[in-house]
C-alpha cells in the first residue's frame, strides 16, 4: 500500500512537472501552424519531433530493463475515419484558438472558457459514440508490433535512439545560458523548446510505461463512454494525473505573474464550446488528439498515428488559411533561437 501511495504521488509531481514545462514553452499546434504560415519556419513542429524521440528512447530504455511495460505498447489501423478525424480536430482546433495542450495551458491561466472547450470535448464524444457505430472504428493492433517487437531493427534504432539522447542532453547542457544556477534556470521566464521536449519526453514516456495512454483528452473519452454505457470502468487515478497535469500549469502561470482569473462571458466563448465539441468527435474519430498522437501514438509507431496528425495539421492550415482570405490577420509566431516569443 505503501509503495502503491509513493508511487501515485510521485507519477502526479510528474504530471505537474510536465505541464510547467509545457506552460514554460508555450507549446500548440495551432500556434506551430501559425508559425510556418507567419515566418516560413517550423521550429515548433521540430521540438514536437524531439519530443517524439525522447519519448522514443526513454520508453525503449524502459522496455529493455523492465520488458513487463511493453504492455501498454498499442496501436490502430490507419482508416479514413481517422483521417476525417485528423481534419474535424484540425477546424475545431482553430476555433477554438487553441489545441489539447494550449486548452490546458489557457486554463491554467485562470481563463474559465476552457471549461466550456473542455465540456464540448465531452459533447463531441459523446455524439460519436452514439452516432459512429462500433463496427466502423479502427481496429486495435498487437501490442508487439512495433516498437515493443524483440527483433533486430528496433534495437538498432533504440541504440540510435540512446546515442541522439546523449549527444541531445550534451548539447543543451553545453548551450545552456552562462551565468545562471539550477533554480534560475528551472524559473526561466521561457524555456527553450528543446528543454521542454527534453521535460516532456522525460515525464511523459514514465507515465506511460505505468499507466498506458494517460493524457486527459484519453481520460475525459473514456469517461464519457462510461457514462453512456460504451466504456468500462475508468481509473480514478488518471484524474488525479489529469489535475496535477493542471496544478503544474497553474504554478508556472502563478509564479510568472500571469495568472488572471477572467469569468466574463464574451463571444468567443461561442467558439470555444463549438471548437471543443468539434475536437472532442474528432479525437473520438482518430482516435486521440493532438496530445495523444504525439506523446503515444507517433513514439509507439502506431500506423494511425501520422497520417492522422498531418491531416490534423492540414484542417489547421486549411482553416487559418481561410481566416485570412476572410481578412483576418494571423499573429506572427517567432520561434527562432528556440524560444518563441508568443
Amino acid at each position: 500500500m505503501l509503495l502503491h501511495t509513493t508511487v501515485l504521488l510521485t507519477s502526479i509531481l510528474v504530471a505537474a512537472l510536465l505541464g510547467f514545462a509545457a506552460h514554460r514553452a508555450s507549446i500548440c499546434t495551432v500556434k506551430a501552424v501559425e508559425e510556418v504560415l507567419t515566418t516560413r519556419r517550423a521550429f515548433m513542429l521540430l521540438s514536437f519531433g524531439k519530443t517524439v524521440l525522447w519519448i522514443m528512447a526513454i520508453t525503449a530504455l524502459l522496455i529493455w530493463a523492465v520488458p513487463g511495460s511493453r504492455v501498454n505498447l498499442a496501436g490502430w489501423h490507419v482508416s479514413l475515419w481517422g483521417l476525417l478525424g485528423g481534419l474535424v480536430f484540425g477546424v475545431g482546433a482553430v476555433l477554438n484558438n487553441g489545441c489539447a495542450f494550449s486548452t490546458l495551458t489557457r486554463l491554467g491561466d485562470g481563463r474559465l472558457s476552457m471549461l466550456l472547450t473542455l465540456a464540448g470535448f465531452a459533447v463531441g464524444v459523446a455524439a460519436h459514440n452514439l452516432l459512429v457505430p462500433p463496427a466502423l472504428m479502427p481496429v486495435a493492433r498487437p501490442a508487439e508490433a512495433f516498437l515493443g517487437q524483440a527483433a533486430l531493427w528496433p534495437s538498432l534504432l533504440s541504440a540510435a535512439l540512446a546515442l541522439w539522447g546523449v549527444w541531445e542532453a550534451w548539447r543543451l547542457w553545453r548551450t545552456r545560458p552562462i551565468g545562471l544556477g539550477l533554480r534560475a534556470l528551472v524559473l526561466a521566464d521561457r524555456y527553450r523548446l528543446s528543454t521542454a521536449a527534453l521535460v516532456l519526453g522525460l515525464s511523459n514516456a514514465l507515465l506511460y510505461a505505468l499507466y498506458g495512454n494517460w493524457v486527459y483528452t484519453a481520460t475525459l473519452g473514456r469517461e464519457v463512454g462510461r457514462v453512456t454505457g460504451q466504456g468500462g470502468q475508468l481509473e480514478p487515478f488518471l484524474w488525479l494525473l489529469f489535475l496535477g497535469l493542471v496544478a503544474g500549469m497553474a504554478v508556472s502561470s502563478w509564479q510568472r505573474r500571469r495568472f488572471r482569473l477572467d469569468w466574463r462571458p464574451s463571444a468567443g466563448w461561442v467558439g470555444n464550446a463549438a471548437g471543443g465539441v468539434l475536437m472532442g468527435f474528432g479525437a473520438a474519430l482518430v482516435p486521440g488528439g493532438n496530445d495523444a498522437l504525439i506523446l503515444h501514438g507517433i513514439p509507439t509507431l502506431s500506423p494511425h498515428a501520422l497520417p492522422a496528425y498531418a491531416a490534423m495539421l492540414l484542417g489547421i492550415a486549411a482553416s487559418l488559411g481561410l481566416t485570412r482570405l476572410a481578412g483576418a490577420r494571423l499573429p506572427a509566431v517567432d520561434c527562432s533561437g528556440d524560444i518563441c516569443s508568443r
